[in-house]
């Protein structure tokens, strides 16, 4: 999924997945600017269109151990 927010790209096809949380359709990426996102697909129990929303470095990094699924290491994803 490919969206323009605030004139910041965010596209999950070319992004850095940071991790997802297990049976939730929520994954956590890193774009190539460095700046991070939220993507929630569209799953049979939750009948939303599928969303991008941005998130700052500081909650990206809080929200890390939730996004437990194919996880990226804290140092590769934040460089800490």
């Amino acid at each position: 999924m490919k969206r323009i927010i605030d004139g910041h790209l965010y596209d999950t096809r070319v992004s850095i997945l940071i991790g997802e949380k297990e049976e939730r359709g929520s994954f956590m990426y890193k774009n190539d600017v460095g700046e991070f996102f939220i993507y929630h697909e569209m799953t049979e129990t939750k009948k939303e269109l599928p969303r991008i929303n941005p998130i700052s470095r500081s909650v990206a990094i809080r929200r890390h151990f939730r996004y437990n699924v194919n996880q990226l290491d804290f140092k590769e994803a934040f460089g800490e």
